[in-house]
């Protein structure tokens, strides 16, 4: 049985839901399917997985100015939080087939990691220091100035 990609956006903006294109075979078992140039926005540039997480310990607590991130639990399971400085929205990420498109300028973290959840995340760009905001005030203050902007 084919299921193909479903694509939902959510009340934080530019937060994208993923239902990726799976196969489900129980004879030779399941294959998940995303395909940069026609499903998601950017080519990755950069691939991470984080594994071994302590289930009380919170990962991401950042955005990004400019990076795109797309992150599936592969494994396991963690919960993702996203917020854009005035929506904020919770999701378990449970299943390969399930991701979460995270634009620039919305803030990310990841916590309830399982003792056996690995989580991949997708960048659009190169690892930079500097496109990191890791403090939230300054992240709603910049999303506050964009806002008065006439």
């Amino acid at each position: 049985m084919i299921q193909e990609t479903n694509i939902e956006n959510c009340s934080v903006r530019g937060v994208r839901l993923y239902e990726m294109r799976h196969v489900v075979d129980h004879v030779r078992g399941n294959l998940t399917a995303l395909e940069f140039s026609q499903d998601l926005p950017f080519v990755a540039q950069r691939i991470f997985l984080t594994y071994g997480i302590p289930s009380q310990s919170t990962r991401g607590e950042h955005a990004h100015r400019l990076c795109e991130q797309f992150l599936v639990c592969v494994h396991g399971e963690c919960h993702l939080s996203v917020d854009d400085g005035e929506n904020r929205e919770e999701f378990c990420l449970n299943r390969p087939t399930f991701g979460v498109l995270v634009p620039p300028m919305v803030w990310a973290q990841e916590y309830l990691h399982s003792a056996d959840s690995v989580l991949m995340v997708l960048a659009s760009r190169p690892y930079e220091s500097e496109d990191y905001i890791r403090d939230y005030n300054e992240f709603t203050d910049m999303v506050k100035g964009w806002k008065t902007k006439p």
